[in-house]
């Protein structure tokens, strides 16, 4: 009975993965952000990378440094104007790659605490709809 059991729960744990259950979260590279003002407002960008055979989403992220972080992307609007919209999620397609960059998919962090000077590193929470959380430290860096 007890060799039964180990086999059933051996089963259960191979279907488990297979079906996505034990998916990871993608991987987050490359992050960065400009200085920013204590207060201001200011994106952060980086590079997700989904290794997993199944697609993901990004459906939110949280720091430190600002109370209100909130998915982007920027759209035309009808008088052809450039403007930023929140986004309920970023798609991550399976075995895939998405960044997050200027003038896209981004993340955006209003009304700092305190100051982000070129140099400083702060921590950037993401989670994901399949995967769960994960954070990744975002490089302060001057704008070109």
């Amino acid at each position: 009975m007890r060799r039964r059991l180990i086999v059933c729960l051996a089963v259960l744990c191979v279907l488990a993965t297979i079906s996505g259950c034990a998916t990871r979260a993608p991987a987050a590279s490359s992050a960065f952000s400009y200085a920013c003002a204590a207060g201001g407002d200011c994106g952060a960008f980086l590079t997700i990378n989904n290794a997993e055979g199944q697609a993901d989403k990004l459906l939110s992220a949280k720091s430190d440094v600002s109370s209100r972080v909130e998915l982007h992307t920027v759209v035309k609007d009808n008088s052809g104007m450039m403007k930023m919209q929140q986004v309920e999620s970023i798609p991550v397609p399976a075995s895939g790659t998405v960044e997050l960059k200027p003038g896209a998919f981004h993340v955006m962090l209003f009304g700092t605490n305190r100051e982000l000077k070129v140099g400083d590193t702060y921590k950037l929470t993401l989670k994901y709809e399949n995967g769960g959380e994960s954070t990744v430290n975002v490089q302060v860096k001057e704008k070109n």
